[in-house]
């Protein structure tokens, strides 16, 4: 990989967009740690009612940019940066095509499977589709990664898979359908990629 590939400065802008973000929902009357739900809705939140009645669709791609206070924020976002390596394996723009798509396809999820009148915000979906991607590479490039390596970063993956899914059933409020449509997504498209040899094998 060349050095420039091996710089994250998408993920970066993207943690800068959500920061960004959150100040204009401070801005717009929401609190840092338990913010009120109209700021968010005012500002593109999923909301079904509002989706189906009023074709509201571009909310989808606004509510991934939307968080539900500083804890929310800051949790999705210390999973985008440790999952940064995504961007270094596929690169700028198709790391991109990647997190909107997952996201998208998370917001979909929870418009269409989710509960029918709760208010929907935040990258999970992206996030998600993320790690799904990096999921993707490790099943489909195993044999090209020494196995020292794989296994503990299989580990990893799983183990926070796994723990954000007993969180999703076990928290009140977190949109599980919502994470479970981007890591589909996520891990489809990253395979396609992968598949269709669009993205080059690991070099040391």
């Amino acid at each position: 990989m060349s050095e420039a590939r091996l710089k994250p400065a998408l993920t970066y802008a993207l943690i800068a967009a959500n920061v960004a973000m959150f100040a204009v929902e401070l801005a717009r009357g929401a609190d840092v740690l338990s913010p009120r739900l109209e700021p968010l809705v005012e500002l593109g939140a999923i909301f079904p009612p509002f989706v189906r009645e009023q074709h509201a669709y571009w909310r989808i791609p606004a509510s991934m940019f939307l968080h539900l206070g500083a804890l929310h924020l800051g949790l999705n976002m210390l999973c985008l940066y440790q999952a940064r390596i995504v961007e270094a394996i596929y690169g700028h723009f198709r790391f991109a095509v990647i997190y909107l798509a997952a996201g998208l396809a998370g917001g979909f999820a929870a418009l269409w499977f989710g509960p029918a009148n709760v208010v929907t915000v935040g990258a999970s979906g992206a996030v998600f589709g993320v790690y799904g991607a990096f999921g993707a590479f490790l099943l489909i490039r195993r044999a090209m990664i020494p196995r020292e390596v794989w296994q503990p970063l299989a580990r990893s993956l799983g183990s926070f898979l796994a723990l954000n899914l007993i969180i999703g059933f076990a928290v009140p409020g977190i949109s599980l359908t919502s994470h479970v449509g981007g890591v589909i997504a996520g891990a489809a498209l990253s395979a396609l990629m992968l598949v269709a040899k669009r993205v080059p094998p690991p070099t040391a």
